[in-house]
């Protein structure tokens, strides 16, 4: 598996020719130097997107030279399978996604234990998923396209970033719920690859963050259907929800959130935390992750550590549904 590694430089991850960010004089340092930033998924990807848009203020806050690191493979498992051995000395911290909490709850091969070996710092980013489909297709509504489902089941497809991925499990959720049959088509790595098979009709639906959809979405190349929050997003508030259309109280959100091995000081975790308060308030981050889709209200560990153990016990009764697929 090749490694990504993206050195920051004037706020975004430079690519070539990196450059080192420089410690700031006013500020105590950050112990370790540079600290990396660890993530399980693909350049471009949700997490590195908000990566490389806080870590030049990160590194500012902190006084230390930042490294983005992608880690990319099997759901995040190689990532977390590595950081999860590493020393709880600053050096690293893990940018999670609510994926995770989806494979440790489904999946009993894992060689480490989420809530045993690593630390919870905080959730960063809150954000609901979207059900979109071309342009041009015959389903102008969520009901349209569950209505002829219903009539064919395992008909009509659908495509996420992979089993067993909160993507996944939202739709899997909505099934449950329903008793609808359709076929997953799952894909590796970002929206490219499932939305030409979208566009050329090989696929029926796909399953987007906003991160990863919002720019296809405002260029009239994807269509929203519903979006699986309980509330309608800001950014398309003419688009309804799986709550309003389909199932009542539905409501899928999923997260960023930074960890660290197991056992960093509590020091370091509340100045890394504070830090990220710091980062997420500044008004161009945080304008510009709410334009992304993105909730950006920073919790505290304990906080990030309870949604973990709910989406823990959200989780298992699917487990079947990922071990089967």
């Amino acid at each position: 598996m090749k490694r990504r590694t993206f050195v920051v430089s004037s706020g975004i991850a430079a690519l070539a020719a990196p450059a080192i960010v420089r410690a700031q004089p006013q500020a105590a340092a950050w112990p370790a130097n540079p600290l990396r930033i660890m993530h399980g998924y693909d350049a471009g990807s949700n997490p590195d997107t908000i990566a490389r848009q806080i870590s030049q203020a990160l590194s500012e806050t902190l006084n230390t030279q930042i490294i983005i690191e992608a880690r990319p493979g099997a759901a995040e498992r190689l990532a977390a399978t590595q950081i999860a051995r590493m020393k709880p000395d600053g050096s690293v911290v893990y940018l999670m996604t609510g994926g995770q909490a989806v494979v440790s709850a489904t999946d009993k091969t894992l060689q480490y234990d989420l809530l045993r070996d690593f630390d919870f710092i905080g959730i960063i980013t809150r954000f609901p998923f979207s059900f979109t489909v071309a342009p041009d297709s015959r389903f102008k509504t969520i009901q349209a396209y569950m209505d002829e489902a219903r009539k064919n089941p395992g008909k009509l497809t659908y495509s996420t970033s992979g089993v067993g991925s909160t993507l996944h499990m939202a739709v899997e959720l909505l099934l449950k719920e329903t008793g609808i049959t359709l076929t997953h088509v799952p894909y590796k790595g970002g929206v490219a690859a499932p939305y030409n098979d979208l566009v050329a009709g090989r696929i029926d639906m796909m399953v987007v963050t906003f991160t990863g959809g919002q720019p296809l979405m405002k260029a009239d190349k994807l269509r929203a259907l519903a979006v699986t929050s309980k509330d309608r997003h800001p950014g398309f508030p003419d688009v309804p929800t799986v709550s309003e259309t389909l199932v009542p109280g539905f409501d899928v959100v999923s997260w960023l959130g930074f960890t660290s091995p197991a056992g960093l000081p509590p020091a370091l975790r509340d100045r890394f935390n504070e830090a990220l308060r710091t980062v997420m308030a500044r008004p161009e981050i945080k304008n510009k992750l709410e334009e992304l889709g993105n909730d950006t209200t920073v919790s505290t560990p304990a906080e990030f550590r309870q949604r973990v153990e709910q989406d823990l016990a959200r989780w298992r009764p699917l487990a079947h549904v990922v071990n089967q697929s």
